[in-house]
């Protein structure tokens, strides 16, 4: 297919292997901004611009570190895979250190909620000749984009197939999941359900996070000059 250089990197791998559609098992982690409503309406366009560039190339560089690669960036969140849970959830707690120690570097912190799944998914091309990319299809995809709105900004939400892996992989890394709830209907996914487990906020995440909500508290609230707008990696 004309364009396939364009094909993210572990879809490629796939193509090349299995050819498409073809069904993987892959780890998919949401992140999303939260209070990007509130910054629009605190500052203007370009401003808000110029901190999704920032925050988008921070989601995008960490994904490429832990061996995962960007589905979508889709307005102010962006849709991650990876080959394993450990590696999405490391990343997850990359981005949340990052955007802790501000990632902004000025006076409009920025907060995100995340959320991780593991399962089967199909890959498949969709789209024309001339416009097209690779999308995961498959209830965990579908699960992970619906629990990002059961965890507070600051927060990551996995589910127990996560932890469960995390766990048996790199013990460290699962230590800090606490039990929400051990049947959770996700919402409007015709009655999956799934033990939900969580890393809660802590003092400093719940600071940026309230900080990103209420952007006058600090100062001027100027996140960074529209002129410093970051250009995409090359």
């Amino acid at each position: 297919m004309a364009g396939d250089a364009a094909l993210p990197s572990l879809a490629e791998r796939h193509l090349r292997e299995d050819g498409l559609p073809t069904r993987v098992r892959l780890a998919t982690l949401f992140v999303d901004i939260a209070g990007s409503t509130r910054l629009l309406a605190h500052h203007p366009p370009e401003t808000v611009l110029a901190c999704v560039q920032r925050f988008m190339r921070l989601v995008a560089e960490v994904a490429l570190a832990y061996c995962g690669d960007v589905k979508d960036f889709e307005g102010d969140g962006a849709l991650l895979y990876f080959e394993s849970a450990s590696e999405a959830v490391e990343a997850a707690h990359v981005i949340r250190a990052a955007l802790a120690s501000g990632v902004c570097d000025v006076a409009c912190p920025m907060c995100a909620r995340m959320s991780v799944t593991v399962g089967d998914v199909v890959l498949g091309v969709v789209g024309s000749k001339q416009r097209h990319a690779v999308a995961p299809v498959g209830p965990s995809v579908s699960v992970g984009a619906r629990l990002l709105k059961q965890i507070a900004p600051g927060g990551i939400i996995a589910t127990g197939e996560v932890v469960d892996a995390v766990r048996a992989e790199m013990p460290h890394l699962g230590r800090d999941f606490r039990l929400l709830d051990p049947a959770f209907v996700v919402p409007a996914t015709d009655g999956i359900v799934a033990a939900t487990w969580a890393i809660e906020p802590d003092a400093l995440q719940a600071d940026v996070c309230a900080s990103a909500r209420d952007p006058d508290a600090s100062g001027e609230g100027t996140c960074i000059s529209p002129d410093e707008g970051i250009e995409p990696t090359p």
